[in-house]
């Protein structure tokens, strides 16, 4: 694995509702490089889904990502967070994220 390698992506996506959830994710998750993948719908209407997409590997390519999406009729709406690395290093939280929280209770 190279040490720059991409190794996770959070990703917002517009999917058409004649799209499957299921076949998207196998489709993903069998690019090389992809070790798993978590698709989450937070919001849908009469003709698209709103999803999040978690995909996390040891070197993802991220055009056969768009690519593979792209075959689904799925949109890219953003790109939330990318890891790349040797290792994985999850979000901090920081102290001004732990007050807010405590306001929130």
């Amino acid at each position: 694995m190279p040490n720059n390698a991409i190794r996770r992506l959070v990703i917002d996506l517009l999917k058409p509702l004649e799209s499957s959830l299921i076949d998207i994710s196998k489709s993903l998750s069998i690019i090389e490089g992809i070790n798993g993948v978590n698709l989450v719908v937070y919001e849908m209407d009469r003709k698209t889904e709103t999803l999040k997409a978690t995909i996390e590997g040891d070197d993802i390519n991220f055009e056969k990502v768009k690519k593979t999406l792209d075959e689904f009729g799925v949109v890219l709406h953003s790109l939330d967070e990318v890891a790349a690395g040797k290792i994985l290093i999850e979000e901090s939280q920081i102290l001004s994220d732990k007050h807010s929280l405590k306001r929130l209770k």
